[in-house]
């Protein structure tokens, strides 16, 4: 591992939990390669050898379907232990892990990460805050999608990415357009529809660039919910 590696992991939540001797231990066998943009983590259906921590970059995690082709399910930021169950199952990937910038990520054996588990108490802590916050993340997809409109799911998107929760604030989106659109469970014309019905909401802006006239005013009309 490489010394900007090695200070990348430091600045990891599962560093922090774990602490430097422990965090010694687990991570002395990982290997950190870069992938990429548009390069491949995993593929769906693959059995899972390793458990992946994101240092830097982002990928997107992609559910592929034969018929109706491949639709992102999340991206993940640097910082992040991605897709943890299947390697702590030894089950198959239910989704592809797909690089939208260039990345470095680490790989740890799933199986020797299993051993860790059971000999380190604050490795299990950690890794069950972890499971926890990505178990919340999905159960707020599910909500949004059953109960929100699609301006208000895009609204929501937003919020979440500006970096203020009240006034006016300005910022780029990391994401093409039709990626959002994918994540949020749109075609790129309804998500086009969507970014129309938000201007009344204090919404502008032209393709990355996102202008919110008041981050609380496009809260209320969402019923945006904090901790996405």
């Amino acid at each position: 591992m490489r010394l900007t590696d090695q200070q990348l992991l430091q600045q990891t939540p599962l560093y922090a939990e774990l602490g430097p001797a422990v965090a010694d231990r687990v991570f002395r066998n990982a290997v950190v390669q870069t992938v990429r943009r548009g390069g491949t983590v995993f593929h769906q259906g693959d059995v899972a050898t390793h458990v992946h921590v994101l240092l830097s970059g982002q990928v997107a995690l992609i559910a592929e379907d034969i018929t109706l082709g491949p639709t992102i399910i999340e991206f993940f930021p640097a910082g992040e232990i991605f897709v943890a169950p299947a390697g702590l199952l030894e089950l198959p990937h239910l989704v592809s892990a797909r690089a939208t910038e260039d990345s470095r990520v680490l790989s740890m054996a799933a199986q020797e990460l299993r051993g860790l588990i059971a000999a380190e108490s604050a490795l299990a802590v950690a890794m069950t805050r972890a499971l926890a916050r990505h178990w919340r993340l999905l159960v707020r997809q599910i909500k949004e999608l059953k109960l929100k409109s699609a301006s208000q799911r895009l609204g929501s998107y937003l919020i979440a990415k500006a970096p203020v929760r009240a006034g006016a604030t300005s910022f780029r989106l990391a994401e093409e357009r039709k990626m959002i659109a994918a994540r949020l469970g749109m075609t790129p014309e309804s998500l086009s529809r969507a970014f129309a019905q938000l201007k009344t909401a204090g919404v502008s802006g032209r393709g990355r660039h996102i202008e919110i006239a008041d981050v609380s005013t496009l809260s209320a009309h969402c019923r945006f919910e904090e901790g996405h």
